[in-house]
């Protein structure tokens, strides 16, 4: 009967110790993620996002984490597709001019993906990548389609990119041998009677003065960006770059490929209009915590 008593006494404080740790470790995120968004000093960013890259990789290989807990630390991204299969989490080190930094994970099946942003922008349309060479951007939205009985999923994503130029993204992820995947041939542009291009990721460079919709629409059941034209920029220095000239675009599933729609809209407002917000009824910006409309192609 002692050794029962002991032993119950044990795993009491064990759980109350543990329930702390989680707790202290939850404040130490946000108070880090904090800085890394809100602070000034560049230097401070950068120790702080070094601190909680630490922290958060042994939280996550931990077992003192749930869910909720992830939502609920400011400034992440963190995405849910509709079956529920995975977690993706983003976040931006943005320390001014073109010095930013994109992180990430995927959560699969209790297994960690850590996510390793690269530098490389050739081809990026064409190219397939992996984790350790992913396109970074902070994710604001998924869409779950259905390919031929194999579910995969549409990325929609910004980039801080230059000084003069953000970017959005439209990525595809899949999963090989339990492994992510960023890129696959689907997003179909038909040039007269030719064959057509055919892309692994929609890119959007434009620019960052400017405001650029990339996002899917269930209204009109397709996706649907600003087209952008040539223009000289409205900022000293900027140059030649891409605005939106107030039509919109889309690309529309046929069970394969995205097809490329032209001028599905001729509408001089910022943005495409979409029954909902992106980012919730709060209307907040890319750093917004509510969830996404999702909706599930097949």
């Amino acid at each position: 009967m002692k050794f029962s008593i002991l032993s119950l006494l044990l795993v009491a404080l064990s759980f109350n110790v543990n329930g702390q740790l989680s707790r202290t470790t939850l404040e130490d995120l946000n108070f880090y993620a904090d800085v890394i968004a809100n602070a000034g000093n560049p230097l401070h960013k950068q120790r702080a996002n070094d601190e909680f890259t630490k922290l958060f990789d042994n939280w996550l290989n931990s077992d003192q984490y749930n869910i909720n807990d992830l939502v609920s630390i400011q400034w992440l991204s963190v995405k849910i597709p509709e079956d529920e299969s995975f977690v993706l989490i983003t976040w931006p080190l943005l320390k001014g001019e073109s010095d930013n930094q994109y992180f990430g994970y995927i959560i699969k099946d209790t297994k960690v993906h850590k996510l390793t942003s690269s530098d490389e922008d050739d081809d990026l349309e064409y190219n397939v990548l992996g984790k350790d060479d992913w396109a970074g951007v902070m994710y604001y939205n998924i869409l779950t389609i259905d390919k031929a009985g194999e579910q995969i999923y549409i990325l929609f994503g910004h980039d801080a990119h230059k000084t003069y130029e953000s970017r959005k993204i439209a990525d595809v992820l899949t999963f090989e041998n339990d492994k992510p995947v960023f890129g696959l041939e689907i997003f179909k542009r038909q040039e007269g009677d030719n064959r057509g291009v055919i892309k692994n990721r929609l890119i959007l460079d434009y620019a960052s003065d400017s405001n650029v919709s990339l996002n899917f629409n269930p209204d009109l059941d397709m996706i649907v960006l600003d087209h952008l034209i040539p223009r000289m920029g409205r900022m000293p220095g900027q140059g030649a770059t891409m605005l939106p000239d107030g039509s919109y675009v889309g690309y529309k599933w046929d069970g394969e490929h995205f097809n490329y729609v032209a001028k599905i809209y001729h509408e001089t407002q910022a943005e495409a209009p979409f029954p909902k917000p992106v980012l919730g009824k709060d209307k907040r910006n890319i750093l917004g915590k509510n969830k996404s409309t999702k909706k599930k192609r097949n």
